[in-house]
């Protein structure tokens, strides 16, 4: 059904941003892409998740550089019709430890701290516009019946 999870990415030549390894050149200035291989799994299981760890440490690295990685691939996937046992599944085959996993999928699923807070600032903005856009109407539509020559409860005989 949906695309398989790969281990290596493309970077652009010119300014180095990561792409799919489908990508053949550069989205933002069309140089070519160079292959990239991921770090090793068996780094990030080495390293617990960095809540309360050194931020600073070469396998805590490591791990953040795996989880953006296999996160992007991951979307990737889900964009183009994998379901999320599929990913998962892919995951368990890459030899991913399952707090890492758990990580990773929260983020594909859209269920991070930061996803909920920026859905919750768009749903804040879109209630703002409908408050704004029936004060527009009232006021409007209050503003026409008050100046109209016939009020509602009278009749006009011009």
């Amino acid at each position: 059904m949906g695309g398989r999870l790969h281990t290596h990415m493309k970077r652009c030549t010119y300014c180095g941003r990561e792409h799919s390894d489908e990508a053949m050149i550069c989205s933002f200035d069309e140089e070519p892409l160079e292959s990239v291989a991921l770090p090793s799994t068996a780094a990030a299981r080495s390293v617990p998740p960095t809540c309360n760890g050194d931020f600073n440490s070469e396998a805590a690295a490591q791990r953040r550089l795996l989880k953006q990685k296999i996160t992007l691939m991951a979307k990737t996937a889900r964009t183009k019709g994998s379901s999320f046992g599929e990913i998962e599944t892919e995951l368990i085959k890459l030899g991913m430890d399952q707090e890492l996993m758990r990580e990773v999928m929260m983020e594909v699923e859209g269920k991070t701290a930061q996803a909920m807070a920026e859905k919750n600032d768009l749903n804040m903005r879109h209630g703002l516009y409908w408050l704004l856009g029936g004060l527009l109407v009232t006021l409007v539509t209050y503003g026409m019946a008050r100046g109209s020559e016939c009020g509602v409860r009278t009749s006009c005989s011009h």
